[in-house]
């Protein structure tokens, strides 16, 4: 796929998410959450767009902070119906993939920066379950063995994970590194090497449904949530200061005095200068039964298996580099996904149809992996497609929506979006720093600078220009 044709993909226009939801089954992985939109009131302080972990965060923060503003969220679909409802449920960092590389791009104190704010985030993952008691997210403890299949992916992440441990010795000790003897000997999987990090798994959809139910009941006097209310448009009226921001839906408009974008991979529907330098990414998971053939390792394993990233101009082929895999404690059932399809299949905001190879190929791998020769005693019980938020520099985007990304006046719109497939990693504090700011709270401390929205970040390396190097790089 030439130039042009990837440009046109990656600044595509993300259209609001359609109320449809078609699985590729017919049988969805969670039952749909009760809470549904009652009367649109004209006006609020703070409208939250998109009903995920980031969403919820904000709403958190804002509703413990600042007990005298009232809050409305906006769901485009039913409640938690985007990338949080649809994800693999991995509560795993990639820090030590990840080091040497954002050592390059961002120096050992910025790279510090995002390793402590992901395990930090994870950690405040486990602590929300606990404070609102979500014993339905079945939540679990486990070890993560990652598995490198080709040599040099593995030397690289072996330097990598040496360099962390010497930069910052307080996570010296995290990562256990396996031969590839031991890798087969000690977990009968076959790769050039691999290791064990500290790591979970979690029902997040169980999670923030729950909690924003109880939320509803807890705020109903100053929150309202709104499902099937996609946000079509957005309009400033300086006549207004006090609220100035229309939101414009099917059900009529909703006044603003602030706005907080949560939306990832969708964010460029509503702020137009981010298409492109945030791109959706469309994933694909399936549930798939081995019956008795396997022994049941939710409770203290989960896996991930990484390859080089390829892409190839000639098939438009692109294989994403990474496979990953947890199994339900109850019923045993593997929840596997990744990508290795079409350009075009990938590069999409349209999550109500999965591609059919998709599936299939997801089928042919799971078993190869786990060491059977076939998939015929393999049933799949379920598979569905989700959108993922990327940024051309592979960072989240988190911070206060400049001019040239609304196209607007005013300066009460805020984004925190883009989390390149670590949404479990980075949402929650992402969440919470972007409630802060927007009632002026400095989180400078411990918000990574490289998330933030800058001119020099804007001007390089967050362009579209960057994005398509990014996947060119690989051809």
């Amino acid at each position: 796929m030439h130039t042009p044709a990837l440009r046109s993909l990656i600044t595509q226009t993300q259209a609001s998410r359609s109320p449809t939801l078609r699985l590729h089954t017919g049988k969805p992985h969670h039952t749909p959450s009760a809470i549904r939109n009652h009367l649109l009131y004209p006006q609020t302080d703070v409208a939250i767009i998109g009903s995920g972990i980031t969403g919820l965060s904000v709403l958190l923060t804002l509703l413990d902070d600042h007990p005298d503003l009232n809050i409305t969220v906006l769901e485009a679909r039913s409640l938690c119906s985007g990338a949080t409802g649809r994800n693999g449920g991995q509560l795993a960092a990639n820090a030590g993939e990840e080091y040497l590389h954002l050592v390059e791009e961002f120096g050992r104190e910025g790279a510090g920066e995002i390793v402590r704010f992901t395990f930090e985030n994870l950690r405040k993952m486990r602590e929300l379950v606990r404070t609102f008691a979500v014993e339905e997210s079945e939540v679990q403890e486990v070890v993560k063995v990652r598995v490198f299949l080709e040599d040099d992916g593995f030397e690289r992440f072996k330097r990598s994970v040496e360099v962390l441990e010497r930069d910052t010795p307080d996570f010296k000790g995290i990562y256990t590194i396996l031969d590839r003897e031991v890798l087969k000997r000690e977990y009968h999987l076959d790769g050039a090497g691999g290791a064990l990090l500290p790591a979970g798994t979690i029902w997040p959809y169980r999670l923030v449904t729950k909690i924003f139910a109880c939320l509803l009941e807890r705020y109903r006097h100053r929150l309202n949530i709104e499902t099937q209310t996609p946000v079509t448009s957005i309009t400033f009226d300086a006549t207004s200061p006090s609220c100035p921001y229309i939101l414009h839906t099917p059900r009529g408009g909703l006044r603003a005095t602030q706005i907080a974008h949560c939306t990832n991979g969708h964010a460029g529907h509503l702020l137009p200068g981010l298409r492109g330098p945030i791109y959706p990414f469309k994933g694909t998971m399936t549930v798939q039964d081995a019956g008795n053939i396997m022994p049941n390792r939710g409770g203290d394993l989960s896996w991930g298996f990484h390859y080089p990233v390829m892409y190839d101009k000639q098939s438009s082929r692109y294989a994403a580099g990474l496979y990953y895999l947890m199994q339900n404690t109850k019923t045993g059932f593997f929840f596997f996904g990744g990508e290795d399809t079409r350009i075009d299949n990938c590069l999409s905001a349209d999550d109500s149809w999965v591609e059919e190879g998709s599936i299939t190929h997801l089928q042919e791998k799971l078993p190869h992996f786990l060491g059977h020769d076939g998939a015929e005693q393999w049933r799949l019980a379920s598979g569905w497609s989700g959108i993922m938020g990327f940024s051309a520099d592979g960072l989240p985007i988190v911070g206060r929506a400049q001019a040239s990304m609304t196209g607007r006046q005013g300066d009460g719109e805020y984004v925190a979006a883009a989390f390149n497939g670590y949404g479990m990693a980075n949402c929650l504090l992402s969440g919470e720093a972007l409630a802060k700011m927007m009632m002026g709270t400095d989180v400078s401390a411990w918000l990574p600078k490289a998330y933030g929205i800058h001119e020099r970040r804007l001007k390089e390396p967050l362009t579209v220009d960057h994005a398509i190097k990014s996947f060119e790089l690989d051809a």
